[in-house]
């Protein structure tokens, strides 16, 4: 596996600040996803989308959800 496959299949990282339980996550629509089933948190993937696009964390009742690579 080189670099760039490494990029596409894990790009965000999902960390519970409060239990250190963590996931990375391979797309927008899957970490919405994740923040709503497991968390209860309502985040679209646009809203995801574009706050990480210019910054690189966004951290919501003790979520804290990072892109990976963001250059």
């Amino acid at each position: 596996m080189d670099i760039d496959e490494i990029k596409k299949k894990f790009k965000f990282l999902v960390l519970n600040t409060l239990t250190g339980d963590c996931e990375i996550l391979s797309s927008d629509r899957l970490v919405s996803k994740k923040l709503k089933e497991k968390y209860n948190l309502d985040l679209s993937h646009m809203f995801i989308r574009r706050h990480l696009a210019d910054k690189s964390s966004i951290l919501k009742d003790n979520i804290l959800i990072r892109n990976i690579w963001l250059e």
